[in-house]
């Protein structure tokens, strides 16, 4: 018997892209049984519109009450699968037989959650550093891998058992609600598999005010999970060659084209120190 499965999706305004996901997670091609669930938190852009004229089982909480880790509980508590998919609005699953892919691995009763892999698509627009795979270069990264044996877990396209989770809900969490739940489960001793074949596009663009907000959400999120990014981490951050040859190269090549491309280095270890060290909640 196949394991039924539940994606999950937290939406606000997701636009074309959130249209495009959901498109692809409609046309996967699973021999067992699938249901979309959706927790939107105040959508004015046409995304309610979407989800009710689709086979999507549609859950709203108020704005004010948006929390990443009680509203990801929430859309879990609400899922009806033996296995539990959180997906990204702006993820798109790339094949008819990605949620095939990302569920395969649980013929192993010792996996406990399915990680799939982002990648770039490289037909759209890019931000420049994450065209070069450089955006998560700074050193709060590398703490964690080095942590948790080179494994980052990330709900912009994984998969779970759902009886996981119902031994270790996230709670109230301001930011990186994954990496809560990672920690949690890795210090249980559960396991995590890598699918480096299953993938899904996903990419942002940024300006800088949009840059400086995510790298300073980053770096509370990496608070909550007791990662420290400090003054001399920012520095050295700052200093790296490998990123300023890169940039170099990007400006030579007319291949940098935005001022937050130009600033990364600089905006993003920044930003990371601030949200780490004295940013209190999730920055709007």
């Amino acid at each position: 018997m196949s394991l039924t499965v539940s994606v999950v999706y937290l939406t606000k305004n997701g636009g074309e892209l959130f249209a495009s996901s959901l498109e692809a997670v409609l046309m996967q091609e699973y021999e067992g049984e699938v249901e979309v669930v959706a927790v939107d938190s105040g959508s004015t852009d046409g995304t309610l519109e979407l989800l009710e004229r689709t086979a999507v089982c549609l859950f709203q909480v108020q704005p004010q009450d948006f929390n990443f880790g009680l509203t990801r509980d929430y859309g879990f508590s609400l899922a009806k699968g033996d296995i539990v998919v959180p997906i990204s609005q702006d993820a798109i699953p790339v094949g008819t037989d990605w949620l095939a892919r990302l569920v395969k691995p649980f013929a192993d009763p010792q996996v406990a959650v399915v990680q799939g892999c982002d990648t770039p698509d490289v037909n759209t627009e890019l931000f420049y550093w994450e065209r070069l795979r450089l955006f998560y270069y700074t050193r709060d990264v590398k703490k964690w891998m080095k942590a948790y044996n080179n494994v980052g877990l990330s709900f912009t396209a994984c998969a779970i058992r759902r009886s996981v989770w119902e031994k270790h809900p996230l709670g109230r969490v301001e930011m990186s609600e994954d990496k809560v739940f990672q920690r949690s489960i890795v210090t249980a001793g559960y396991k995590i598999h890598q699918a480096m074949d299953v993938l899904d596009y996903h990419s942002h663009m940024y300006n800088l005010q949009s840059l400086a907000k995510r790298c300073e959400n980053e770096g509370l999120g990496w608070r909550s999970v007791g990662i420290s990014y400090s003054l001399g981490d920012m520095l050295l951050d700052m200093a790296n060659p490998l990123i300023w040859c890169a940039l170099g190269y990007g400006v030579l090549n007319f291949k940098v084209k935005r001022l937050a491309e130009v600033l990364f280095p600089l905006v993003r270890p920044f930003y990371l120190y601030k949200g780490n060290k004295s940013t209190s909640c999730y920055v709007h």
